[in-house]
């Protein structure tokens, strides 16, 4: 069962984001185990099995405050495979606010996937789900992530919030919550990030 049947394209072409769908559930739950993955989510389980992911991708499914997508790349042949998930949740359809998240595979980082990924979901959340207000959280020690917030996004530090994800082993991780309003996607961030994603 799928939720929607939205699907967005970037503007380079190799990047497609498609409604979750079975056939990807082995692959997301390899990558919500990954090392790397967990070197900044260490809340998440250390261990995920494919029936586990199918269950998560389900349940969110019919969630109507949740809109997931599966991160499709092109390869060297023009075939499109799973390389991560985006999407909005924590959707408050009074107040026009949604939280955004992305998750990529680790030997895809740096090479700006995770930008023309997200360029597509924030472009859905503000000019087609007409958001005014789109949040990130990220952990406090995931400086490469805070750095694309603050000088690739120009996203609005708004809180640290102490301690505030449990590792799962009697520790706790500081968390950064930022922020992009409509009138500023509108109004620079846009062309911006397009710039970025047609050069890549």
């Amino acid at each position: 069962m799928s939720q929607h049947t939205i699907k967005l394209i970037s503007p380079s072409g190799r990047i497609c984001l498609v409604p979750p769908q079975a056939e990807d559930d082995e692959a997301v739950a390899i990558l919500r185990s990954h090392p790397e993955t967990l070197r900044y989510l260490r809340f998440l389980p250390i261990h995920v099995t494919p029936d586990e992911a199918r269950i998560r991708r389900e349940t969110r499914a019919s969630n109507p405050t949740v809109v997931d997508f599966h991160i499709h790349i092109k390869d060297s042949e023009g075939l499109f495979s799973f390389e991560g998930n985006t999407g909005l949740f924590n959707i408050d359809e009074t107040n026009k606010s949604c939280e955004i998240g992305i998750l990529l595979s680790p030997h895809l980082h740096r090479k700006g996937y995770a930008t023309e990924a997200l360029y597509l979901v924030l472009k859905y959340a503000f000019e087609d789900r007409r958001m005014h207000r789109a949040t990130f959280e990220t952990g406090a020690d995931n400086l490469p992530m805070c750095s694309w917030l603050e000088k690739v996004l120009g996203a609005t530090l708004e809180a640290r919030r102490r301690e505030c994800w449990s590792d799962m082993k009697g520790g706790y991780t500081d968390v950064r919550s930022y922020s992009i309003l409509e009138w500023e996607w509108l109004g620079g961030v846009r062309e911006k990030l397009k710039k970025l994603v047609l050069r890549s």
